[in-house]
């Protein structure tokens, strides 16, 4: 029976490596795209594409529902960070009444995962290694961790990602420059680079984590841009797998973690898909598929059979005809999308 998915967030890198993985999923589906912008690259790698009103504006939650209805949408792929809030507060709603699964954690699980401050204090009442934190709004605290730790310190906003906004804190001046009564910063320990950066992309269902895939990566741009596995990537799993079952994720959740005195410490979670899960695929697990067969079908996810190797990613393009994009643009929907694909070495 063929299954309709919608994918939000369809111009975000996120969104745009789910809809890849989705493409290639071994069961019939109809693809629907959605993003507020009708020139997010994501609406191109589906089958239909939908135009939808923000997250923060009003109309956001009702449009979602109404898309759900009116073309009877089994699963929800959630595409961007902003969005995971809001739907993860309406996922039983869209079970219930709808009979479409949200892949998404619950609320409690996407605010620890959302606020870094939250992240650190979960792994540290769990008794998991942890980066010791303070929030730049408090003083005393700010005189604690220099005290205990000394510099360099990291800091951070406590929703930041891609790296964005990180401030390496050097000496006392620097460390009370950025002190402010309402600073959304969170302190935190210095992790060095010198050992590498991990991630670590894990399917938890009903409290189990069925798969963990670890890679070491290297970073442009706070994204992605090589991604390795090998027998030292890979013992980094076990340790990986009781926090992802403690946390309680419900279907994807990733950790990002590096190495001090030999040993984790998780400075990041992510309690969606990441962007490094299209990467699994080339190592040998489609996340996406396993996830929604398991969900739509009742399907077991099995361990996979995964490969060393290393991940370079490159560019590719798509080209759209003008009248097809201004279909979408004025109507906010299109169906029978054929764009061009080009990939690196421009063969379509």
């Amino acid at each position: 029976m063929k299954k309709n998915i919608l994918v939000t967030g369809a111009g975000a890198l996120l969104g745009q490596g789910i809809l890849r993985l989705l493409q290639i999923a071994d069961f019939p589906k109809k693809i629907y795209t959605a993003d507020p912008d009708p020139r997010s690259s994501g609406h191109w790698l589906g089958d239909y594409a939908l135009t939808i009103p923000k997250v923060n504006e009003n109309g956001y939650i009702d449009a979602i529902k109404k898309i759900t209805v009116d073309y009877n949408i089994d699963a929800i792929l959630v595409g961007t960070d902003v969005e995971l809030p809001i739907l993860a507060q309406y996922k039983e709603e869209f079970q219930t009444q709808f009979n479409c699964k949200v892949i998404v954690s619950n609320e409690e699980v996407i605010a620890i995962a959302n606020d870094k401050f939250l992240t650190a204090a979960f792994l540290q009442k769990n008794n998991f290694p942890f980066p010791f934190s303070v929030m730049a709004n408090d003083k005393n605290k700010l005189a604690e961790i220099e005290q205990k730790l000394g510099f360099p310190l990291f800091a951070k906003p406590f929703d930041g990602a891609r790296s964005l906004g990180i401030k390496k804190i050097n000496n006392h001046d620097e460390l009370m420059e950025i002190y402010h009564p309402d600073s959304n910063l969170v302190v935190q320990q210095y992790l060095s680079e010198s050992d590498g950066e991990y991630t670590s992309g894990c399917v938890v269902v009903k409290g189990k984590c069925k798969v963990v895939v670890t890679l070491k990566r290297d970073l442009r741009d706070g994204n992605t841009y090589r991604a390795y596995r090998d027998t030292e990537t890979s013992k980094y799993d076990s340790f990986i797998i009781p926090i992802a079952e403690k946390l309680n994720a419900d279907g994807p959740v990733n950790f990002q973690f590096r190495i001090l005195n030999g040993e984790p410490v998780i400075f990041e979670i992510n309690g969606r898909f990441s962007g490094t899960t299209p990467l699994r695929h080339f190592f040998g697990f489609n996340e996406v598929e396993a996830l929604l067969k398991y969900y739509l079908f009742g399907e077991e996810i099995k361990t996979p059979e995964l490969k060393n190797g290393i991940v370079l990613r490159t560019w590719s393009d798509l080209f759209v005809e003008e009248q097809e994009f201004n279909t979408l643009k004025n109507e906010g929907k299109f169906e029978d999308l054929t764009p061009k694909f080009y990939n690196f070495s421009l063969k379509e």
